[in-house]
Parts: structure tokens; C-alpha cells; sequence
């Protein structure tokens, strides 16, 4: 017998700000359809997933508020970087059901959103000959005064919430990456979806020269250092488990030069070691084993001069 209130199978999976329903829903999907900005603002506060999908509909939160007509919702929702691009299984974004029902000024909302993203994406002129690797273009824009640690805003495309200096160093632009640490672009701090950072990707992608540039001593207190042993979100990998996961034979090597931790695991308990020997990748294991011996053994110290037949 069901609980008084409770309808039958109602229920959830996990807790927190991000527990699922068993519709498929979490709580800021519930607060969106009834309409509550407050809870949701609350919902977001706590780290609830703006831009989570019920596997049934494909429904995110926004497309909820839209569909209920909930006009403080939806604009709280595309203030806080809800994606408008995201489509349901029926193949339409929130704009096209506000459209479909006729809903000007939720539709006004999104579109004004939606131009200003295209006016962000205007307004940063390093991405594109980052991304070329148009070095002579990339230091004409910083000496004119481009803002070097700007980010992209979120528009379903694979650079968005990237600075420039992360799509050098995914783009593989070692150049490209000095020069811009150089003018002073951070390398610390989480991008993109995946919440790495910007040597995530140069060690995911295999690009030991990047990685060269981003650990390198220039000899510049004003230049900040890659953070060497910064595990991702997502999945707990440092830099090291991105370069082994992919097999980067020299990209690891590179960062082990460079004094990265060998201990550190990821959410499923490996260390960069055992990832290697789990994908199969002898040498990169082998690497890794020698690096942990060497760091295990003590510093052999240089022999003490004998100052007794020092001239006095």
C-alpha cells in the first residue's frame, strides 16, 4: 500500500541537489514545472545540473519552464547559462516550444539570449586564430588588448566555457600557448565540460611540446604555473592519466620530467600505473614503475669535503 500523498512508483535515486526521480526528473525539472524560482535558484546553488535531460522526454529544466509557461524560471535558467541549443527526443530546442505555443515573450527571452552568445562569440577575437594557430594574428590581438582569459559561452559547441589558451593547448599550438602565458593567461581553473584544465588537454591529446611550454620554468614570477596535479571533476584523472589513457608514451615522459605525482587516483582508484597496465600499455607501465622506484629511492647526497687540510 502506498504511503498517504505519494503516488505509486513515485520515488528517487540518489540525493541532493541532483537526485533523480524515477520519472527520470531531478528537483530543478520539479521546481521548473511548478514554477519556483526560488527553489531552483536554491537547486542551482547547491550544484544541480542546469542542463540535465529526462531519459523519457529529453526534457531539460528550461524546455519544463517553457512548456509550464513559467516566465521567472525560464529567465532565471538562461541568466544562470542554461544551454539553448539542447534538443528533446522530438527534436526541438525550448525555442521551438515557445514558438509552437505561442509564447512571445518567453520567446523574446531566448532569443535575446541567443544573440547575446553570438555577440560574446564576436566580442572574442583570439579564438579563431588560436584555433588556426595564427601566431603573428594571436600577438597583434593581445597587444591591441584582447582579453586573454575570456571564455566562451555556452552554445552546444566543443569550445564552450574554453579560453583561448585551453584550444592552443587541445589544438596543440605550443607557440600559440607561450605566447599567451606570456601576456598573462591563466592555466588554472576548471574549463569546458569535462572540468579539467587547460593541460588536460594538451596531455589528452598527446602534445608533449605543449606540455613542455605549460611546465617549463620562464623564470617570470608574474607567470603563473600549470597546476601539475589538478584532477578533473568528472572523473578524477590528473594530467598524467590523460596523457597514459590515450597511450602518449612522450607526453607522459614529459610530465613526469616535470615533477608530476605518481600516486594520485582516480575516481576509480588508478594510479597512473595501474591505468596503464589496465589499457594494456607495456611501455607506459614500465615508465611509470621505473618513475616510482626512482622516487622511492633516497637521495644519494654528495660526498662531504674533508676541510682538515683546508689552507687556513
Amino acid at each position: 500500500m502506498d504511503a498517504p500523498g505519494k503516488l505509486r512508483g513515485e520515488g528517487h535515486i540518489g540525493c541532493g541537489a541532483s537526485a533523480v526521480l524515477e520519472a527520470g526528473a531531478t528537483a530543478l525539472h520539479k521546481a521548473a514545472l511548478l514554477g519556483n524560482p526560488d527553489v531552483a535558484a536554491l537547486l542551482l546553488d547547491h550544484g544541480a545540473f542546469i542542463d540535465q535531460q529526462v531519459p523519457i522526454l529529453g526534457h531539460t529544466a528550461l524546455m519544463d519552464a517553457v512548456v509550464y509557461k513559467h516566465d521567472a524560471v525560464v529567465r532565471l535558467l538562461l541568466d544562470r547559462g542554461a544551454r539553448t541549443s539542447i534538443r528533446n527526443h522530438w527534436d526541438e530546442t525550448a525555442l521551438d516550444l515557445a514558438r509552437r505555443d505561442g509564447l512571445d515573450r518567453i520567446v523574446g527571452m531566448i532569443e535575446a539570449r541567443n544573440a547575446a552568445d553570438r555577440a560574446a562569440m564576436r566580442a572574442q577575437p583570439l579564438a579563431a586564430p588560436v584555433k588556426q594557430g595564427d601566431l603573428v594574428e594571436v600577438e597583434r590581438l593581445i597587444a591591441a588588448g584582447a582579453e586573454v582569459d575570456a571564455r566562451l559561452p555556452m552554445v552546444g559547441s566543443p569550445d564552450d566555457d574554453y579560453t583561448s589558451l585551453a584550444i592552443a593547448a587541445r589544438e596543440g599550438h605550443a607557440e600559440v600557448v607561450r605566447a599567451l602565458l606570456a601576456a598573462g593567461a591563466s592555466p588554472r581553473g576548471a574549463i569546458g565540460l569535462f572540468l579539467g584544465t587547460a593541460l588536460h588537454e594538451a596531455c589528452y591529446f598527446g602534445h608533449t611540446e605543449v606540455i613542455r611550454a605549460m611546465t617549463e620554468d620562464r623564470g617570470r614570477a608574474d607567470v603563473v604555473p600549470a597546476e601539475l596535479d589538478a584532477q578533473g571533476a568528472l572523473n578524477g584523472m590528473s594530467p598524467l592519466h590523460d596523457a597514459v589513457w590515450h597511450g602518449h608514451l612522450e607526453a607522459a615522459r614529459a610530465l613526469i620530467e616535470a615533477g608530476h605525482r605518481l600516486d594520485l587516483r582516480t575516481h576509480a582508484g588508478l594510479t597512473p600505473r595501474e591505468l596503464a597496465a589496465h589499457y594494456g600499455y607495456d611501455a607506459l607501465a614500465r615508465l611509470l614503475a621505473e618513475a616510482e622506484q626512482a622516487s622511492q629511492s633516497p637521495a644519494v647526497s654528495p660526498p662531504t669535503p674533508n676541510m682538515s687540510n683546508a689552507a687556513g
